[in-house]
């Protein structure tokens, strides 16, 4: 009888385990997802950056500020994707 309860504990400590291991999974995938959205910002980002650049230099426009508002949301973004990713190894170290 003993080993029945024995083996039945195991049996219940192995399903949480993989209960928590599933949750880590999930929760990596929906930050892998965040951070794929954040880059693909990032590129909007730099179309713009690149178009504003052009309109300076082709109208003689003074396009400064656009150009620092917009690379600084970049590195903001920047951080964000970084701030994801620690979150992602702290889920997977032990």
């Amino acid at each position: 009888m003993e080993f029945l309860e024995d083996l039945g504990q195991k049996v219940g400590e192995t399903v949480k385990v993989i209960g928590d291991k599933s949750q880590q999974v999930i929760e990596i995938g929906r930050i892998n997802i965040e951070i794929g959205k954040e880059e693909a910002s990032i590129k909007k980002l730099y179309a713009k950056v690149g178009e504003a650049v052009y309109r300076a230099h082709s109208k003689g426009d003074d396009t400064a500020e656009i150009i620092d508002d917009l690379c600084q949301e970049i590195g903001e973004r920047w951080n964000r994707i970084k701030e994801l990713k620690d979150r992602i190894r702290e889920l997977k170290s032990p």
